[in-house]
């Protein structure tokens, strides 16, 4: 092989085209993956709602720097009770993809869950009010209107009824294994 460097160049080809072919192609044929979750559904905001309107200022005031929007199927997230482990068909309708890549804030996939819309418009104009010591900066410069829709987006944000029973009876079995 040292000698024949074209032959080493033929083997990382096709070694390339195999690892673009399983990571690229084939995902692009998994149902799973490219059929929207119910969950997912709730998400497919008709054009001008509020929803729709609230994710664009969400977008723009850059959010998903300091939180994500998925809950993984490790420890670090499932022991913190974030809510159902995603799945790809949650997103079948966001783009951009507001995944997030950093957790300065709490991950909001399912944040609609945990607090009502007071208390929502409350922490999105004065943080330290709902959450003393956080570092989230106050967005009191936004317009009622705009409040008005970035807290119907982020009420939007949560699971079907039956997503949410199979996620408790998930925690109730791990209650029970844990306790064996």
């Amino acid at each position: 092989m040292e000698r024949k460097p074209s032959a080493v160049l033929i083997v990382a080809l096709i070694l390339w085209t195999f690892g673009v072919a399983g990571t690229v192609i084939l995902p692009l044929f998994d149902q799973e993956i490219n059929s929207a979750t119910a969950s997912g559904e709730l998400r497919n905001y008709p054009e001008d709602s509020a929803e729709a309107r609230g994710r664009e200022i969400y977008v723009q005031n850059g959010c998903q720097t300091c939180h994500t929007q998925f809950v993984r199927a490790l420890p670090a997230d499932t022991n913190q009770n974030l809510g159902p482990v995603t799945k790809g068909g949650d997103y079948k309708y966001d783009l951009p993809h507001l995944l997030g890549s950093n957790r300065t804030g709490p991950d909001l996939m399912w944040v609609g869950l945990k607090y009502n819309e007071d208390w929502q418009r409350q922490h999105l104009i004065d943080p330290q009010s709902t959450s003393p010591g956080t570092i989230m900066p106050s967005f009191d410069y936004l317009s009622n209107q705009e409040l008005d829709d970035l807290v119907a987006y982020l009420m939007s944000l949560k699971p079907t009824e039956e997503r949410l029973e199979e996620y408790k009876k998930e925690l109730e079995e791990a209650k029970l294994n844990d306790k064996n």
